[in-house]
């Protein structure tokens, strides 16, 4: 009797064991299909920026703003109001207080184009955009995930050490960039 109820409690004990293990993980397919799903976002964010020559960090805070597949908007809204909008390929940067407005195709300026893209090809779930820039990391679960991204390109490589994109299932909670000369800003983006 007493073998019996042993070989059962190891019998369930395995089972258990081979479950767990079956459970599916956190794949960087699942988070890129999860993000793919909204079209649009607008969002608030607050931006930190810690710059070698300034002798206080920089503190940003206004809107981000996102249609899928390609258009994506950042509106600088305090201290200062600036405002960038890329649609396609083209980037638009605007400060109507310095009455300066530019247009650039990103295709033209690779690093610009590739810093876009660890923005707007996350949002919108495009893994095959990513990877073209970007080596990818995913760690962590769908309630709590990081996703590092690495330059791929030399000349990139050459500013940014890295970029940390923060979430929880679907949504986008921040996103830390580190450069190379040290100087760093970290991005908390919440609901509007």
């Amino acid at each position: 009797m007493y073998v019996r109820v042993s070989l059962l409690l190891l019998c369930m004990l395995c089972l258990s064991a081979t479950t767990r293990a079956a459970e599916p993980t956190w794949t960087l397919e699942q988070l890129m299909s999860g993000l793919a799903t909204r079209p649009t976002s607008e969002k608030r964010f607050t931006e930190t920026k810690t710059l070698s020559m300034l002798n206080e960090p920089l503190l940003l805070s206004g809107t981000l703003s996102y249609t899928a597949p390609s258009h994506l908007e950042k509106h600088i809204r305090t201290p200062y109001e600036e405002r960038y909008v890329v649609d396609g390929d083209i980037l638009l940067v605007e400060n109507k207080s310095k009455n300066f407005q530019r247009s650039f195709a990103l295709q033209s300026y690779p690093e610009i184009w590739a810093f876009v893209e660890s923005f707007r090809a996350t949002l919108a779930g495009d893994t095959q955009t990513l990877r073209r820039f970007y080596t990818l990391q995913l760690s962590g679960d769908k309630q709590k995930w990081e996703l590092a991204l690495t330059p791929l390109q030399p000349a990139m490589l050459k500013t940014i050490a890295g970029i940390r994109i923060k979430g929880r299932a679907d949504q986008i909670t921040s996103i830390a960039i580190v450069e190379t000369s040290g100087d760093q800003s970290l991005m908390t983006i919440e609901d509007r």
